[in-house]
């Protein structure tokens, strides 16, 4: 249905699906970035949270649009490049939202992946952080930062692009950072060579301790 709706809507443009791949041929000047559930096995487990659907779009290779609907919740978090993060909730529309501006470590709840190895969650969390708890889909534990239940979010694993795209335009938008555990941007390059996934680990924050953060858990990796 996703698909069908922006092949009709945007014939020009092109689409990257986890389900359906690339549009065959060269890469368009608009791609859509598409996934119609991230968060499957939340879904699949019968969860009441942890489950998204996400649509971005790259204009070239950068990400200038995104949608985030986290359906059990009826919360849609949506972000159009230069203008602000906005939340539609059970009929009410708010925004422009932000991130919080919590600096103190003791105070920024950390949201991790189900996935996340249990001892280094524990040197993770010994930075300094409390425990926001475990949740899957990207897009919604960038969901809990931009709302301000949390301020960190890490995962250790790889990322595809349509797990990335959507969420991180959502986040930037409201005053959030996300990059690679070393501080690199995340790369949209649109090569099938190259694959369409960020190596983790990633680290998402509100920004106030974004470098001091990735610095203090790239340690903690070490130590594993």
């Amino acid at each position: 249905m996703i698909r069908a709706g922006l092949t009709a809507t945007y014939p020009a443009d092109g689409i990257l699906s986890e389900e359906s791949g690339a549009t065959p041929g060269p890469p368009r000047a608009r791609t859509w970035v598409v996934d119609p559930l991230d968060g499957t096995e939340a879904f699949v487990d019968g969860e009441a949270r942890g489950y998204a659907v996400q649509i971005g779009l790259l204009i070239g290779e950068a990400p200038a649009l995104g949608v985030v609907y986290e359906a059990h919740e009826d919360r849609l978090w949506w972000a159009v490049r230069g203008q602000g993060t906005h939340l539609e909730a059970h009929g009410a529309t708010s925004g422009p939202l932000r991130v919080s501006a919590r600096a103190d470590l003791a105070g920024m709840p950390l949201v991790t992946s189900t996935r996340v190895d249990r001892a280094r969650l524990a040197r993770l969390l010994a930075v300094g952080l409390p425990d926001g708890g475990r949740l899957r889909s990207v897009g919604v534990k960038v969901g809990e930062l931009v709302s301000g239940r949390a301020d960190v979010y890490v995962s250790e694993h790889p990322i595809s692009y349509w797990d990335s795209c959507a969420p991180l335009v959502v986040l930037e938008e409201a005053g959030g950072v996300i990059t690679h555990l070393g501080g690199a941007p995340f790369e949209y390059a649109l090569d099938p060579a190259r694959g369409a996934r960020h190596e983790g680990p990633l680290v998402a924050s509100n920004g106030t301790r974004h470098a001091a953060l990735c610095a203090a858990f790239t340690a903690a990796w070490n130590e594993g």
